[in-house]
């Protein structure tokens, strides 16, 4: 995937970009679902959740020039892919609970006004 003419940032990240843009997708799906779920689709907190997501990119940018301005060979970006991961892993956890499918036994630790119907067992 190349972004900027001779840029490609599989060279840089690897594959894991595409597990990004993968956890990224499936957080957007899983989130749809569950406002669909408890019947709270809107237009404008869906508004705001695109605006987070392109903030994430923005990021993953930022760190792109950061790792390249320090020489770090890519290190930097793969923290920042591998924080990215974590906190998309953890929202679609929160979207699953949501929708009803029960994951108690991970979502204990979870703040309680995140998680949903699927864990009331």
């Amino acid at each position: 995937m190349e972004l900027i003419q001779g840029f490609e940032i599989t060279h840089i990240v690897g594959n894991v970009w595409y597990v990004v843009l993968g956890f990224i997708l499936f957080d957007v799906v899983t989130g749809f679902l569950a406002a669909a779920v408890e019947k709270k689709l809107n237009s404008s907190i869906n508004y705001i959740g695109m605006i987070r997501k392109i903030g994430e990119f923005v990021g993953l940018a930022f760190l792109i020039f950061v790792d390249a301005y320090t020489g770090s060979n890519g290190y930097i970006i793969k923290i920042g892919v591998g924080m990215i991961v974590a906190y998309e892993g953890l929202s679609i956890i929160e979207n699953f609970s949501r929708m009803g499918i029960n994951l108690s036994w991970l979502t204990k630790y979870f703040d309680k006004n995140k998680v949903g119907k699927g864990d009331d067992k």
